[in-house]
């Protein structure tokens, strides 16, 4: 109950914060994460696609491309425990529009990229704490697949997006690093 009054709150941030300030907010945690050794190390990326209200995560990806990196992004099984699979993708074409505004892969064997192939993952959130936990959407998909993942996992957010402390459980994973338009913070 506590946490979904975070969701919502923070959810209703993000609607009202306008596309221009996400913009250059984007394009300011980009300069942080393209000169960290977190990205120039990192040779497949995992990234979402992002939602109307998120930060929008192309100008990272088109910059992996660029940098001839590997991009991975997740499909969610919610019929399967709540799993998550992370798929090759190489462009726009391959997505598709799952419900709401969620786009994911096009489910192709072939293209199924195993957790200990991504070096850095990208974790997204609504709302982010000084420690690194975050309050996701809810599904607890990231969480799950985080559990054994011993790569790096940061998050973006705008400053706004980050508070002193959230609520968590025991099963919540906080990623290492939070990248945010004005610096980069160690969890």
């Amino acid at each position: 109950m506590y946490k979904q009054t975070f969701r919502v709150l923070s959810k209703r941030l993000l609607t009202n914060i306008n596309q221009n300030y996400k913009q250059t907010a984007i394009h300011d945690i980009s300069k942080h994460l393209f000169n960290s050794n977190l990205w120039l190390k990192a040779n497949t990326i995992a990234v979402t696609i992002p939602r109307k209200i998120e930060l929008d995560t192309f100008p990272l990806i088109e910059q992996a491309w660029k940098e001839g990196k590997n991009v991975v992004i997740p499909k969610c099984y919610p019929n399967n425990d709540h799993q998550m699979k992370f798929y090759s993708f190489t462009n726009r074409h391959e997505l598709e529009n799952v419900y709401l505004d969620l786009y994911e892969p096009k489910e192709e064997r072939h293209k199924l990229v195993y957790k200990e192939d991504i070096d850095l993952i990208i974790v997204p959130g609504l709302l982010f704490d000084h420690q690194g936990y975050r309050i996701g959407y809810g599904g607890g998909y990231y969480d799950r697949y985080l559990a054994n993942f011993n790569q790096a996992k940061i998050s973006i957010a705008m400053e706004e997006q980050i508070v002193k402390n959230l609520p968590f459980d025991h099963y919540d994973i906080p990623v290492d690093y939070i990248i945010s338009n004005r610096k980069i913070y160690h969890c």
